[in-house]
């Protein structure tokens, strides 16, 4: 029985994910700010640049714009240390209301993305330096966001 059990705790770990893909994940997290005030409900979506290895992370932020990274596709907490382009996306509706971050477009068709390019496109060229620390990363948007209410 205990061969059973040591087999059976193996099984769940690797199923976990111990052991993983061999890479090293720092945590990191921070506020993002527009001209100084929080962005409340956006997507936070770290793209590794540059030969920096790993899926990236995602986070969405709270209602005083604060994030905390994940790994994008394994859930792992924080990102490999490197170089990252940063997109940041929160959708509102034609009326300036803002939509819950993990809004569905599907459910939105008319939702208009309020944070303006580039810091909002898909291949943004605005980029951060994960340190091999990790730590707080705060992402401070030059611009005002469009019609929030």
């Amino acid at each position: 029985m205990p061969r059973l059990l040591r087999v059976a705790t193996l099984a769940a770990l690797l199923i976990l994910g111990c052991g993983g893909d061999g890479l090293r994940r720092v945590p990191v997290k921070g506020q993002v700010t527009a001209k100084g005030s929080p962005v409340s409900n956006a997507t936070v979506s770290f793209m590794p640049a540059d030969g920096t290895k790993g899926e990236g992370g995602i986070g969405s932020t709270d209602a005083a714009g604060m994030y905390t990274l994940i790994g994008s596709r394994r859930g792992d907490v924080g990102v490999v240390p490197g170089k990252y382009s940063v997109r940041i996306s929160r959708f509102i509706n034609r009326d300036g209301t803002l939509l819950p971050s993990d809004a569905k477009w599907a459910d939105f068709p008319n939702a208009i993305e309020s944070v303006p390019a580039p810091y909002s496109l898909p291949d943004s060229k605005f980029f951060v330096t994960v340190p091999d620390s990790g730590g707080t990363l705060d992402i401070p948007i030059p611009v005002k966001l469009i019609g929030a209410k």
